[in-house]
């Protein structure tokens, strides 16, 4: 198996084989990011043709781990990594801030706005985790792996050629 199984939510993200594909990308730890995020995560799972399913859910995926970085960190950058292999899809989020408290899922009342983002994770996820950046001062680490399929050609959209 490419993405390795971890048995329970937590801990450090599992290591990629080399046969995963993967991407990268950093954006500014602002609002106006997440938007962003959820644009490059949605071209890059096209790209890979993965099916409707598995688009939307990373997609929710990394919305809700994007906003809750730039949210709660006081760190410059978020990094996003996306990574594909037999028929997993890692997603991980990653702050720079120095700040001590833990992503944790927390129970919202009905009237808050917020606070539902990491049992959303937890719900469509294999497995979940957090963990503390070595690389990055300390900011947090958050991760999943989702069940990722590929799409039937019929879903994936056409190319089109535009002629001058």
């Amino acid at each position: 198996m490419a993405l390795p199984d971890v048995s329970i939510s937590g801990g450090p993200p599992p290591e990629l084989a080399s046969s995963a594909r993967r991407v990268d990308f950093a954006l500014p730890a602002a609002g106006a990011s997440v938007a962003e995020a959820r644009r490059r995560v949605r071209h890059h799972l096209l790209t890979w043709h993965l099916d409707e399913d598995s688009r939307d859910t990373a997609v929710l995926v990394v919305s809700e781990l994007f906003t809750n970085a730039v949210l709660h960190s006081n760190g410059q950058a978020v990094t996003c990594v996306l990574a594909v292999a037999e028929g997993q899809l890692f997603v991980q989020v990653e702050d720079d801030s120095t700040g001590p408290p833990i992503p944790n899922p927390r129970h919202a009342p009905a009237h808050d706005e917020g606070g539902r983002g990491l049992m959303l994770v937890d719900a469509v996820s294999r497995r979940w985790g957090v963990s503390r950046s070595e690389d990055r001062g300390g900011g947090w680490i958050v991760w999943a792996t989702l069940d990722a399929a590929l799409a039937q050609p019929a879903q994936l959209p056409l190319r089109r050629r535009y002629f001058e």
